[in-house]
């Protein structure tokens, strides 16, 4: 199976809402996050409250050849992760269960990174070897650990420099 990418603009994330829940759900209910649907609805309503609003946002989705969204990833600059720095930072990247290990992350990865300014890029995501081994061979290496929150789920800071 194909896919297409296409960049995603904030009025065509607002308008595909719904389908960005439910490939969220999706995703981040089984391994390696085992995430309740109410994460899927934090994800999508970060992106569609200050995310999508702000200059730099970019995302890329992958769709399928009836128009089914198979995967995004959104990003923007940051100094959140580093605290000091403005950082391009890869915020999400999402692939449908049936699409994961097929190319199509890699894809959207390597999509909304293409024709960013030289510089720094940063991502968190969870402290297991399935997502950290993977960044590593895109490229990506540990930065800083952190557990946010009260969940006790510890997640890790990755770093690139491209350019």
């Amino acid at each position: 199976m194909t896919h297409r990418l296409a960049a995603l603009p904030a009025s065509e994330v607002a308008r595909r809402r719904d389908e960005l829940l439910a490939l969220c759900a999706q995703a981040f209910c089984g391994e390696p996050w085992h995430e309740p649907p109410l994460g899927a609805v934090r994800t999508v309503e970060r992106l569609l409250g200050s995310a999508a609003g702000r200059p730099d946002f970019r995302a890329v989705a992958a769709f399928g050849p009836d128009d089914e969204l198979l995967g995004f990833t959104a990003g923007w600059t940051d100094t959140v992760l580093t605290g000091r720095e403005p950082a391009f930072e890869l915020a999400e990247l999402v692939v449908a269960p049936a699409r994961q290990g097929l190319g199509t992350g890699r894809a959207l990865h390597d999509a909304i990174l293409a024709g960013l300014a030289p510089g720094s890029r940063l991502l968190m995501t969870l402290d297991v070897p399935e997502l950290t081994k993977r960044y590593e061979r895109w490229g990506w290496s540990v930065y800083d650990r952190r557990t946010p929150g009260t969940s006790g789920r510890v997640y890790v800071v990755m770093r690139r420099e491209d350019g």
